[in-house]
Formats: structure tokens, sequence, C-alpha cells
């Protein structure tokens, strides 16, 4: 059995504020500002990918206008329906059918409430329209939707239910949400949907994810974006960033990156209390044996990279390539028997998961690492970590702070977002 160190609290604190003393000035904090009258037009419409399945899919639907369209896109019928339905493959199409009777099929089918009614896929109800498109042998179920009706669905799901005093953390949400959203519609314009439903883009759990007090907070910003370069921003966030929020051009170097989320101090003066300290994943710390690791690695390089990791016995070391201002890791280069492997940014958070291949990645890139060798191989890893996420844009934990301190939700966007300016939109 192997032989596991282990770091005393003290000593783990000593390290905490040695690795994690950030320098560099604070995101500079500015007032609201004047927001330009809304511009003339209907509310924005996403489209959000809520199910793929390769299996049959229940609906629940009120009255409801159905509308079969062919490859090409023309309508080859129209019915009207109401009830319990079932959804299935047909060939390359879509087969709709009641209690094993088929009703029709199409290459593609919309249902839209006659009234402004939810309707239920598998049990989980959604505001708007569905639209059905086959893809590689599974059936996409994708909800056609108003912009605000979409973000009520999301906001508790992504920052949670909060206490009245943390209200202006929920606007905040609202309008980062809302950005994000719309940021998406020119990148996804030639494509079946704008958003994934999951952490991939935004948790959005329709009808049953709203909350009075989120929903308020929706209506209260209804329309406004926050923009950069006359375009809504792409309002990244997470969790909890630990004391600083992460530069997009370290973590994410193969996105697009703007000035707005090159990263800061999350405090409100140059040597203050980082707003995010108060969450539970503010300092961590993570071990695994060599063998361990060995093991996941093995699983999770080529998940990363692909086929050209060779299959190795040995892990012989883990490199630290680099830090960047905020105190994350810029890469790690991972010497195997087999070869060696360089992970940049934020993939190190896939490779390095903590419990198993399948399990739960790493909380962040913000750690200082313990590399233990004897024989030729690594015996054992430890990591003294801080925040959970990518650490890009808005910092959760620093904005429900930030909003029982009393900071506005305009505030707090320009905290986070620094340079943008707010705007109503419609």
């Amino acid at each position: 059995m192997t032989r596991q160190h282990r770091v005393s609290p003290l000593v783990l604190f000593i390290i905490s504020v040695l690795f994690f003393s950030c320098t560099g000035g604070p995101i500079v904090s500015r007032p609201p500002r004047s927001l330009e009258a809304p511009a003339p037009g209907n509310v924005p419409t996403v489209r959000v990918l809520i199910l793929e399945s390769n299996r049959d899919i229940e609906l629940d639907l009120p009255l409801a206008d159905i509308t079969a369209r062919g490859a090409e896109g023309r309508v080859t019928g129209t019915f009207g329906i109401k009830g319990k339905i079932s959804v299935g493959k047909a060939g390359r199409g879509i087969r709709i059918s009641r209690r094993g009777k088929k009703i029709c099929e199409a290459s593609v089918l919309e249902i839209k409430p006659v009234k402004a009614e939810p309707l239920a896929v598998e049990n989980v109800s959604y505001r708007g329209y569905l639209r059905l498109n086959p893809d590689r042998g599974m059936i996409q179920v994708v909800n056609v939707i108003e912009i605000d009706d979409y973000i009520k669905g999301v906001l508790p799901a992504e920052i949670g239910y909060l206490r009245p005093e943390q209200y202006q953390a929920y606007r905040a949400q609202a309008i980062a949400s809302r950005s994000y959203a719309l940021s998406k519609l020119k990148e996804k314009k030639g494509e079946p949907f704008d958003l994934r439903s999951t952490i991939m883009d935004q948790v959005y759990k329709g009808v049953k994810g709203e909350n009075p007090a989120a929903s308020r907070a929706v209506d209260d910003t209804g329309g406004m974006v926050g923009e950069w370069g006359g375009e809504p921003i792409t309002a990244y966030y997470s969790s909890c960033c630990g004391g600083y929020t992460a530069d997009i051009r370290v973590g994410w170097p193969w996105k697009a990156h703007y000035p707005y989320l090159f990263g800061g101090r999350d405090a409100a003066t140059p040597k203050g209390n980082s707003f995010c300290r108060d969450s539970r994943h503010f300092r961590w710390k993570a071990h695994w044996s060599g063998d361990e690791l060995r093991d996941i690695l093995r699983k999770t390089l080529p998940a990363e990279i692909g086929e050209r990791v060779a299959l190795f016995r040995k892990l012989i070391d883990i490199k630290v390539e680099g830090y960047s201002r905020s105190g994350r890791v810029k890469a790690l280069k991972i010497v195997t028997d087999g070869g060696s492997y360089r992970i940049e940014g934020d993939r190190v958070r896939w490779v390095l998961r903590p419990r198993s291949a399948t399990g739960p990645i790493l909380r962040s890139t913000l750690f200082k690492i313990t590399v233990k060798r004897a024989g030729g191989r690594i015996q054992s890893v430890d990591l003294v970590g801080g925040g959970n996420g990518h650490g890009v844009g808005m910092c959760q934990a620093g904005t429900i702070k930030m909003a029982q301190m009393g900071y506005s939700a305009e505030e707090i966007l320009f905290h986070y977002y620094p340079g943008i300016t707010l705007k109503r939109i419609y």
C-alpha cells in the first residue's frame, strides 16, 4: 500500500496565504450609468437544446398545432393534437404515435401550443414551443422560447435561491445570463440550436426551475444587456474565482479574447478581502496516490487530447509550465513511460479529476502542486487550490457577497466585466 502524506491544517493555511496573495489593482467599480432608451422591436427568442435521445420521447401537450416538414423544409401537413404522445425515430425522420398507433412521420416537427401554456417533455414543463430534428440517429428536442422566459428557468439553477438582501445578485445574474445568451445568436445562426440546457452553456430547467424572486429580477432588468463594441458581451461566469478572476487568454486560449475578460482582483481595494472569501470553495485540497492518478490519466488524457496517447504503465512526473497573474496554472506537462503530454488552460481540470476518470472535474486551475517521486515514478500528488470553476468573468460567490454588502447589480457587473456599457435593447 502506498503511504499517503498528510499536511497539517496550519501548514495548509500558511501555504494558502503565500501562494494566493495576488498582486495588482482591483477591478475598478463604477456607479451605474444612465441607460439608453430601449430599441424598438420584439423580444428576442432563443433555441435551447433540452434533450437528445435515441429512444422514444414522451410529450404531454395542451391543445397544440403540429407542423410537419419534409427534408427540404416544405410543409407536408398540419394538425391539432392534445394530450400524451410519443415521438420516436423513423428512418431518417421522426414519427409521432399515440398508444402505439402512428399518427404521422416527418423530417422536422414543430409543436406550438394554441394558447400560451407550457408543454411537457419527459414530465418537465417548458414555455414557448418545440422543434424536433433528427440528428445522427438521435432526436433533438429544441425549446424555442422568448429570452426572458428562458432566463427565468436559468437563474435559480445557476446562482441558487437567494435571500432578500441578496436580490441585486439575481439582477446581476439576469443581465449576465441574458447577455451570454444573446451573444450566441450570431455564432449559432446556421445551426439547429443556440444553447444547450447544461453547464456547456447555462443550466436551464424550464418552468420547474423558476422562482418568484428570480423571475422578478428578470422582469426588473427586462431587455438590459452588457455591451462591448455594440454587441452583447460573452458574459462568462463561474461559481467562485478564489480571489482573482481568470484571464481568458490563459484559461481558454482557443476562444475569442475580450478585454473585459482579462481578469483581476476580486476585492474593493488591492489589499482588501476577496468578495468570495466566504465560499466553501475558496480554498481546498486534493490528493492522489501515484497509482490512483495513473489509472485516472489513462482514461482522461485520451479523452482530452485524442488517440495519440500511448498506453503507459508508469506515471513518471507532472510539471507546471508557468502560472498566470491570477495564480492559475497555464499548462501541465505529464510525463509517462509512453510519452509526454502538454495540457493547456482549463483542460487541466478535465484531466486531473480528483475521484475517478468519470467523476467530477477538478475544481479549478488555481492551485500549487506537490509531486513526490521514488523509484522513477510518482508516489503521490497533492494540490492546495482555490476557487470553483473556470474563473472567467463574473464570480457568483463574489456577486452574492457584493449584493449583501449593498452593491447594485450595475456596480457588480462593472466590477466583473470592466469597460462594458449597459443598454436596454428591447
